[in-house]
């Protein structure tokens, strides 16, 4: 089914190697396995309750759907959640650039003292990201999709070869790690379960993210309907599953409580095959980073032009935000949204607490809450007394996954 794969293409990204940290935060295999299973299907299912309501109200996009479900005076809401996640997208690419290149560039035999993560991380905003954000027609990027794609397969096929060769359990390239990062495994667990839960939950939700891009997907699906979408839907998030399950356990089989926020950075820099897999993840974020900041600048302008009109034309707001809403404006939006985000992948050096908070936050909103408003005012998932029940069950699961998230990612 090629809409199955293109779910699969959009929504598996960097987030994947955040999981075994999740994991190694203080959860049990069996909890983990768990938690992963059904926050698959919750999300799958949550993924096809958009493509149900674009059928039943005749709408294509997310913007149109909200407008036509909850009304066009909030569909703001939509610019802001699509901008944060975007935003939050934007800067853990960043993070990960700086983490993969860094040993790559020490392999290469640049000088410790011009190779640092913050430097790396500069100088690719400006002399890479910087040109590709503000190519007009993005079309020409979009063979990266499948690049992105191979990037990830590959990856999870290395850390199941290190997981089960034995590299990293005596020999050289054990040796070769800072002692931080080395296999460590006091706190394993088959069956822990805890609060620390909500740190894996929240790498999930933002994981299983692009619920935003549920109503295209419909829209481009050959002879569109509600059973021929779940079938797609639902096939994509069983190969999605069975992907972060395989990522999260052998990452974490191989490091255990010492898994990374970024796993790759548990493998020895001398790890050639761990050397393809940083080369990979790094040019397909390098060539992917364009397409989550063009969301970002899209979201800014689409509240620009909603702040302009709540201003009034006599407002001192309102030509500044008219201005940035214009075409003509996208270079300063792009420019100062990489800014932003360079500064703050900077200062950030754990990707973990931004995977954890937006995937506490956006998860909750986007994942579990909005769909479930949406479908309830479309009178989607059959619209009977069971499916109205677990339609309003995801709104305080949201809830509660979103609040303890941020808490334990914060602790």
């Amino acid at each position: 089914m090629p809409t199955a794969f293109q779910i699969i293409n959009n929504v598996a990204g960097a987030g994947i190697l955040t999981l075994s940290a999740g994991m190694a935060a203080g959860i049990g295999w069996v909890p983990a396995i768990a938690v992963c299973i059904a926050l698959g299907i919750i999300s799958g299912f949550t993924f096809y309750l958009l493509g149900e309501a674009c059928e039943l109200t005749g709408t294509t996009t997310f913007k149109d759907l909200w407008a036509a479900t909850l009304g066009d005076s909030s569909s703001w809401v939509v610019d802001v959640c699509i901008g944060l996640m975007c935003l939050a997208s934007c800067t853990i690419y960043s993070g990960i650039l700086g983490d993969v290149f860094t040993p790559l560039l020490n392999v290469a035999g640049v000088p410790a003292r011009f190779n640092t993560r913050s430097t790396n991380i500069i100088v690719l905003a400006a002399a890479v990201l910087a040109p590709l954000s503000l190519l007009e027609d993005l079309t020409k990027l979009a063979f990266t999709s499948m690049l992105g794609c191979l990037a990830v397969l590959y990856t999870v096929l290395f850390i199941a070869r290190r997981a089960f060769d034995g590299s990293y359990v005596s020999g050289p390239l054990l040796d070769a790690l800072p002692a931080a990062l080395a296999p460590s495994f006091a706190t394993s667990s088959m069956w822990r379960l805890d609060a620390n839960a909500f740190v894996l939950v929240s790498n999930l939700g933002l994981a299983f993210i692009a619920h935003y891009n549920a109503p295209a997907f419909y829209s481009s699906l050959t002879d569109a309907t509600p059973r021929r979408f779940g079938l797609s839907v639902g096939l994509a998030f069983f190969c999605l599953t069975l992907l972060y399950m395989a990522c999260m356990g052998l990452g974490y089989y191989t490091f255990g409580d010492a898994a990374a926020s970024n796993i790759m950075l548990n493998y020895a820099k001398s790890d050639g095959l761990a050397v393809v897999a940083r080369l990979a993840t790094g040019f397909s974020i390098l060539f992917g980073f364009p397409l989550a900041m063009l969301g970002l600048v899209t979201s800014a302008r689409g509240l620009a032009e909603t702040g302009a009109a709540a201003a009034g034309p006599e407002s001192r707001l309102a030509a500044p935000l008219r201005a940035a809403a214009q075409p003509s404006g996208r270079r300063a939006l792009v420019l100062g949204a990489l800014a932003l985000v360079t500064t703050v992948a900077v200062l950030l050096t754990d990707i973990g607490l931004i995977v954890g908070i937006s995937g506490a936050v956006l998860g909750a909103a986007i994942v579990y809450v909005i769909p479930a408003i949406i479908a309830l005012r479309a009178g989607g998932a059959g619209g009977g007394a069971a499916a109205k029940a677990t339609l309003y069950g995801l709104m305080p699961l949201g809830a509660v996954i979103g609040v303890l998230g941020v808490v334990m990612t914060l602790k």
